[in-house]
């Protein structure tokens, strides 16, 4: 990406994000980078940055279990690698294995969880599993940091003779001690060291008492520090074996030092993917706190922003436990070009640089505070004209600088281009910068530019009114409180509010009515039209909220009407069925009461079994009868189920069995309205079915 002029994206204040990025770093490595970050040209490795950035950002929003990813940067240990015959300290091999082990736990997690992260695996790509090196440090250096006395024969036989002699060195200098501390020739600190040898700090008045070698004396002159002669011997041993110790440690060192060069490539390329995974998450970071989504890229120029940020003044709010009003706004094919319009303070400048350093941070490989439905593409040139551009250097007035720009905005732009002017016309004769701003837009909208310019004009919000792909938009604005909403409202220009907002200053009136009568009738009265569509809008916003929660409240009301409804015909149903059911059980027990009788009265009881056959199965015919209506109730109930969310308004439907088509019109319950052709009919939803 181009920017245009050169600093362009720090007056969309991206050096700003940088910031916020690098306190998220935990590496050298990574704060470099992070400092460095600046628009992809590759469109695959953008994508893939961004789908990098979007899978950590879930990681951290969704608090997934990930390895600890911290480490010790270990550049200058790598570049000492690279020079031959260097060797490194036992520090710089620890924090080689620490790297390695931690690279190897990584690489083991992508393998498991590869199609969870694809993207971010394919950090580790340039890197594999290896023990190696580790079991090559782990031989000779410890987990503190220190060379084992087991890395060598030859050093574990110094640091066992070693021992030996200074345990009996401090036997031998512990014992002169006891004698001279018994005849009070000590000072209270008894011993001390002196060039790297112990001595005894010995009163200066029997220096001459003590037999030994006088290493040197304190600054008051009272104090004679003196190595035992008991001790000289054997110290002299001590010294020739640390020197032994020390030149075998760097033999071991040098050696290992030399064995991990074959992985020289290897580690760096460690070193890398964690820098790079650090980096990653310091994105990742900055997305969570924002809120952050990937939007859908199109290969064609559009920006669709769904309830975007301006990420500085999100997080700036956020901290202050103050609400941000999110921007919605729109450029495509039919509408490149936004002119947003209004008063001062309203928004508008916060508008045009929200959507520069989004578009920035996007083709940075930053996903960006923006609500799912999101939509943009990727721009070759960003060109801004944004604040006061003045030019100490070459001596340009701040109009000419801004003719300098439109000239090169003219020379340059294309559809890739993505064009942000603030104030635009502004520096010169009203009439005369506005003829020339109006020329210029003519030409960037030509040229199929996507950008938002702002102004007070009001013969640039005309020509947008009337430009093919240029649209009007303006910050709305309370005509009452003259307070602004910072909401875009796209399709209408602003009023700047000039003489309202004086008049609440409390500047007379008087002045302003003189001020009235000074500016061009048009113009006034175009701007008086602006003022009263705004007022108009108001009121119109405020009666619609009214009517809004007036319906909200009889859709509500209608709705527990209509379920207080369906509970009494769900009540009378029963009722109906259980008084059917009572009516069928007396009529039952009559005629068995009948039977009673006759049982007991006649003789022949054979009669009075047959009856009681017949009634039995007359009952029973009933209550197949019964149970084959209800199922045949509940599977039209099924059906009209399925119908009820097939069929709708403005369905075309037919009658099952034929073939003439009609419109439904209406559906209310189980019976629909349909039209065919000049006939209305009243239909059940089970008797229709949806034509192909």
């Amino acid at each position: 990406m181009n920017f245009y002029p050169t600093d362009a994206d720090i007056h969309l204040e991206f050096d700003k994000i940088k910031k916020l990025i690098v306190q998220n770093c935990r590496s050298a490595s990574s704060s470099a980078m992070a400092q460095n970050i600046k628009p992809v040209r590759n469109t695959v490795q953008l994508h893939l940055l961004l789908e990098q950035c979007n899978e950590f950002k879930n990681i951290l929003q969704y608090k997934a279990p990930f390895p600890d990813t911290s480490f010790n940067d270990i550049s200058r240990d790598i570049k000492m690698l690279f020079v031959q015959g260097s060797v490194l300290t036992p520090e710089q091999f620890g924090n080689i294995r620490s790297v390695s082990a931690l690279v190897n736990n990584i690489i083991h997690f992508f393998t498991e969880k590869q199609k969870q992260y694809p993207a971010l695996s394919k950090i580790t790509e340039k890197v594999y599993i290896t023990h190696e090196i580790i079991d090559a440090i782990n031989q000779i250096i410890d987990m503190h940091g220190e060379v084992k006395s087991s890395a060598s024969k030859e050093l574990g036989l110094i640091r066992i003779e070693l021992s030996s002699k200074r345990r009996e060195s401090e036997r031998k200098f512990r014992v002169f001690v006891n004698n001279l501390k018994k005849l009070g020739w000590l000072r209270q600190n008894e011993e001390n060291f002196y060039n790297g040898r112990r001595v005894l700090s010995v009163l200066t008045e029997h220096k001459r008492d003590v037999k030994g070698l006088i290493h040197g004396s304190s600054e008051t002159g009272k104090t004679v520090f003196i190595e035992p002669s008991e001790t000289i011997q054997i110290n002299n041993e001590i010294a020739e074996l640390e020197q032994d110790e020390k030149k075998e440690i760097y033999r071991l060192l040098r050696q290992l030092t030399n064995d991990l060069r074959a992985f020289k490539e290897l580690i760096q390329h460690y070193q890398e993917a964690l820098t790079i995974i650090d980096f990653t998450r310091a994105k990742a970071l900055l997305a969570y706190q924002l809120n952050a989504h990937l939007p859908t890229i199109e290969k064609q120029p559009i920006l669709r922003l769904v309830n975007a940020y301006h990420p500085l003044l999100f997080l700036q709010n956020k901290q202050q436990h103050k609400a941000t009003v999110p921007l919605n706004i729109e450029l495509h094919a039919g509408q490149r070009i936004l002119v947003i319009s209004g008063p001062n303070a309203g928004g508008k400048s916060v508008t045009l640089k929200t959507v520069g350093l989004l578009q920035i941070m996007l083709q940075s490989g930053l996903t960006i505070p923006v609500a799912e439905g999101s939509v943009m593409s990727l721009f070759n040139n960003i060109f801004s004209d944004i604040g006061d551009s003045q030019s100490i250097e070459y001596e340009l007035s701040t109009y000419s600088s801004r003719l300098v720009k439109m000239k090169y905005f003219l020379e340059h732009a294309n559809r890739r281009t993505l064009v942000l002017i603030d104030e635009f016309g502004t520096g010169s004769d009203p009439e005369l910068g506005g003829a020339i701003a109006e020329v210029v837009l003519e030409e960037l909208a030509s040229k199929k530019v996507m950008g938002i310019i702002t102004t007070h004009y009001s013969n640039i919000k005309i020509l947008a009114q009337n430009l093919h792909s240029v649209c009007n938009a303006s910050m709305d604005f309370d005509a009452q409180t003259l307070l602004p909403k910072y909401q875009l409202i796209i399709g209408q220009p602003g009023s700047s509010f000039t003489f309202e907002v004086a008049q609440k200053t409390g500047i007379p009136s008087n002045i302003l009515e003189r001020a009235r009568k000074k500016v061009n009738r048009d113009k006034l009265k175009l701007n008086n039209l602006l003022s009263s569509l705004q007022k108009e809008k108001d009121k119109v916003n405020k009666q619609f909220k009214e009517l809004k929660a007036k319906e909200e409240q009889a859709n509500s009301a209608l709705i527990k009407y209509e379920q207080l409804t369906e509970k009494l015909h769900q009540k009378l149903e029963i009722n109906k069925a259980q008084n059917e059911e009572k009516s069928r059980l007396s009529e039952l027990g009559k005629k068995l009461n009948i039977l009673s009788t006759d049982w007991n009265n006649v003789k022949n009881k054979k009669d009075v079994i047959q009856k009681f056959v017949g009634l039995m199965t007359a009952e029973k015919k009933k209550s197949i009868a019964r149970e084959s209506e209800s199922r045949k109730e509940q599977r039209r109930q099924k059906i009209l189920k399925v119908k009820k969310e097939q069929i709708k308004v403005g369905s075309t439907v037919k009658l099952i069995g034929t073939q003439q088509s009609g419109i439904v019109e209406e559906i209310k319950k189980e019976k629909a309205k349909i039209v065919f052709g000049e006939i209305i009919s009243i239909v059940s939803l089970e008797n229709l079915e949806l034509c192909d």
